[in-house]
């Protein structure tokens, strides 16, 4: 059995004869998000307020002794279930019964309504009981008290259904259907019972539906038969059922208090108010609506109460801040006031990438006028009014459409897509692992609209616009040179083979976004950009935070261990003695991913074996680097599965499109420990010229050496440094592989085979014979018995010497380093380039990338 508590505290009565306008409700802290605000009519001044917080798992409450001219401190108590886990409130009924008892009601996830009661006006409150209301589906509780202590519950679930208290809210009877009358096909809303003659035998029921209208039903038989339904009220309002509220004051008036939609006078913009319709006899005719709120953006109804004269309404919006606000007013008294100004759209509708601005605009109204619009972009500290003069790319002078030129900046955690512009390349990423291959759509553009009306109203809006992103591909000036990248390992744990990798263009993609064990789709494990624009220790400094937790390097500046990026001195500049995020180059984009993805939806079959795979992708834009972008591979084995993974191979996976897909050749450079493609003619893309990709391994894994004069390193960028090994070395390259099809050379469908192409052999485990292999020859009075044919194609193009591919295909390579070991909790830190080359024609084009 569950409990509640709620301590209220009290302020002196006194008496305020009116609420001139509407107020807003307070809340605790600037951030906070009201919702479910449900009041109930004490007596005299005095109203209770509960609420709920966004996770809906606490209860709040307030009183006002003065009617609503100030509130009582907020009182909360937590509500556990048995297991003390957090329940989620919903659907919250407040309401006065016989003899002054408060009924509270609340819905939960996966459990019953449950009900609780005060018969000291809210100062204490019994133990909770079980209505009995499976909530899984039900929605839009209504209580009724028919006769003295008589309770009638009404929900939808999906159909109307009842239960009956005759003690007051203390037990309920089994669930009953409500006696349907003959109602549309529609979707309905709530269903409210209104009492019309003294015991109960006459009754109106009101309901609403999705279809925008309000309908009334009778019965003159205590509910044993209902009337057919009457139309009362068309309701512009037809996305689903609007929120519907009914009471009855002491003059026996019926008063109908719902949501409507309105037109703006702006394309197919429209707002939600609340409006009220009210009946005079019993229900037979009604008054025309009327509008009780008048902000040009939405209210939300939640509830209403009375002492029998007043009806004070309460809804939520989001009127002059990001979050949900509450606020409240007495109808046909409080006058609406706190109308800020309303923005409708907003978006780029240019980017210049070499000036890295946007043109951005937003359409900005408000009841009584516009004075100012002034945008944010609080990751870099920056502040820019928008116009609507015509002179600042703003459309039309006096159009309400606000515009000017924005700096743009992507930094800080930005979701699990992105895309890396540098110089010439551009390289779309996600957080799995995929290179290339990810549509990314356009980049997120988020800042904050502050709007003022002429009588100084104040409304603050975070704005989402996009910046195109170019979609997927890597692309180099006008075309792209890389459909897809990714990696391939295999090795043995325990002595069981396994093979696993991201090459999506084979499809396989065995990793997962996150730590080995965490949730892929928790918004923490996005992809973390910083770049030498970003302001030191602002934004994406301080977001760094929760890549470290996932893994990431830091500069520990003080040498404590810990990143805590603060300007100690408070110079505004970075120091050495202060902590920083690794920042290579001018942008570095982060994330980490696993090896989670289970067997039997991998291409390969081969089971998870706890590996993490921490990636960093940076770029410079150095005249000398700028055909450059630099991948740094983190590979950790967590131990899940073995303390040590031996006989381990890397392999560099790319299905690469010189311009045209199919008119590609694959070869490799053992001197600069790469693999390259290349065009043997013109492309239709590129035209007389295609450039030539290389891809190049910078710092290899690292294995024992029999020479103890050996050292390996591990290079962390200038500021970190690196790590010496001695009694290692680094592995370079030691074999290039290719896919292009046919029965030896086709993508694997087993681990044993894609371990096959890493070893440098055909699918089969066969070595090409350089002499005799049809895909390619050696020429040049170069011995082809010489060659060393895990290298497949390690000749000189332009030189035309040496073994040289002469197949032109759409094909895929791979670059491969192996054996070595991977050691519980020891990451093996590998470094890769994509190099691009442009010369005055193809070949030409593979010396320039060489120079590169």
């Amino acid at each position: 059995m569950k409990k509640i508590l709620i301590i209220l505290s009290l302020f002196a009565v006194s008496i305020y004869a009116q609420l001139d306008e509407i107020k807003e409700f307070p809340k605790e802290y600037e951030s906070q998000v009201i919702k479910e605000l449900t009041p109930v009519w004490i007596t005299g001044n005095e109203i209770l307020a509960m609420y709920t917080n966004e996770e809906g798992d606490t209860l709040f409450s307030r009183r006002t002794t003065n009617l609503g001219q100030s509130w009582s401190n907020q009182k909360v108590e937590q509500i556990l279930d048995e297991n003390e886990e957090p329940l989620s409130l919903s659907e919250i009924l407040l309401q006065k019964v016989f003899n002054d008892r408060l009924i509270l009601m609340w819905k939960q996830i996966d459990g019953d309504a449950i009900i609780s009661y005060s018969d000291d006006d809210g100062l204490s409150w019994t133990n909770t009981v079980q209505a009995g209301v499976q909530v899984s589906t039900a929605r839009y509780f209504s209580l009724t008290e028919l006769n003295e202590g008589e309770l009638l519950l009404v929900y939808n679930n999906p159909t109307w259904r009842t239960r009956i208290s005759v003690d007051n809210g203390l037990t309920w009877s089994s669930e009953n259907y409500f006696i349907n009358p003959l109602v549309p096909p529609l979707r309905s809303g709530s269903l409210h019972i209104v009492k019309l003659s003294e015991n109960a035998d006459t009754l109106l029921g009101i309901f609403n539906t999705n279809n925008g209208a309000i309908y009334s039903i009778s019965s003159p038989d205590g509910g044993n038969s209902w009337s057919d339904t009457i139309r009362i009220a068309e309701v512009n309002y037809n996305h689903y059922p609007f929120t519907l509220k009914v009471l009855r004051d002491i003059n026996n008036d019926i008063n109908l208090v719902y949501e409507a939609e309105y037109e703006l006078g702006f394309e197919d913009y429209k707002q939600v108010d609340l409006t009220t319709l009210e009946s005079s006899d019993n229900g037979n005719s009604w008054q025309p609506g009327e509008k009780v709120t008048s902000y040009l953006g939405n209210d939300f109804l939640t509830n209403i109460t009375s002492d029998g004269e007043k009806i004070l309404f309460c809804f939520t919006a989001s009127r002059n801040d990001v979050n949900s606000q509450g606020f409240y007013g007495i109808i046909g008294e409080s006058e609406d006031k706190i109308t800020p100004p309303v923005i409708l759209s907003s978006d780029v509708v240019a980017y210049d990438s070499e000036s890295e601005e946007v043109d951005y605009r937003a359409m900005v109204i408000d009841n009584e006028g516009v004075s100012k619009v002034l945008a944010r972009l609080n990751q870099i500290n920056f502040s820019s009014e928008l116009f609507d003069d015509g002179m600042h790319n703003d459309s039309l002078a006096n159009d309400n459409i606000f515009g000017n030129k924005l700096p743009y900046i992507t930094e800080g955690i930005v979701g699990n897509a992105y895309s890396m512009n540098a110089n010439k390349i551009t390289l779309p990423l996600n957080n799995k692992g995929v290179i290339a291959d990810v549509n990314v759509l356009a980049k997120g553009y988020s800042l904050e609209l502050q709007m003022t009306d002429i009588f100084n109203n104040i409304s603050s809006k975070i704005s989402n616009a996009s910046v195109p992103a170019g979609g997927s591909l890597g692309k180099f000036e006008e075309s792209g040179f890389l459909f897809s990248g990714g990696f391939i390992l295999s090795g043995y744990s325990n002595g069981q083979l396994w093979s696993n990798g991201v090459a999506s263009a084979s499809l396989v993609e065995d990793y997962l976004a996150g730590k080995v064990g965490s949730d892929a789709r928790d918004p923490v494990n996005g992809i973390y950009v910083v770049n030498k624009r970003s302001p030191v220790f602002g934004y994406s400094w301080q977001t760094w935070k929760d890549a470290v937790s996932l893994g990431a390097d830091f500069y520990d500046g003080d040498g404590d261990g810990i990143y805590n990026p603060v300007d100690k001195n408070w110079n505004g500049t970075w120091d050495e003695n202060e902590d920083m995020p690794p920042l290579i180059g001018d942008e570095i984009a982060w994330c980490v991913y696993n090896d989670g993805l289970p067997a039997n939806q991998r291409r390969w079959r081969s089971e998870p074996q706890g590996i993490e795979v921490r990636q960093t992708i940076f770029a410079t834009d150095n005249p000398e680097l700028e055909n450059v972008i630099f991948i740094k591979y983190s590979i950790l084995n967590t131990g899940t599965v073995a303390d040590v993974m031996d006989s381990v191979y890397f392999g560099i996976w790319e299905d690469a499109d010189i311009g045209e897909s199919s008119d590609d050749l694959v070869g490799c450079d053992t001197l600069l420990n790469s693999g390259f493609f290349y065009n043997h003619e013109d492309d239709f893309s590129y035209g007389e010229n295609p450039p030539s990709f290389f891809t190049t391994f910078l710092q290899g894994p690292i294995t024992d050496s029999s020479n103890p004069d050996d050292s390996a390193k591990q290079n962390y960028g200038e500021l970190i440094g690196n790590i010496s090994s001695s009694g290692s070395i680094n592995l370079d390259i030691t074999s290039l592989t290719y896919f292009a099809g046919g029965p030896t050379l086709s993508d694997p469908g087993t681990a044993t085979g894609i371990r096959n192409f890493l070893k440098g052999t055909d699918l089969l485990g066969q070595l090409p014979d350089p002499c005799t292999w049809g895909y390619g020859q050696v020429i040049g009075g170069i011995d082809c018995n010489e060659v060393n044919p895990l290298f497949w194609f390690s000749g000189d193009p332009v030189a035309n010497i040496g073994w040289i591919g002469d197949f032109v295909a759409d094909c895929k390579n791979l670059v491969s380093s192996g054996p070595f070991k991977l050691e519980k909790d020891k990451p093996q830190e590998i470094i890769i380039a994509y190099v691009l080359g442009r010369g005055t024609h193809p070949l030409n084009s593979i010396t320039v990338a060489r120079g590169n």
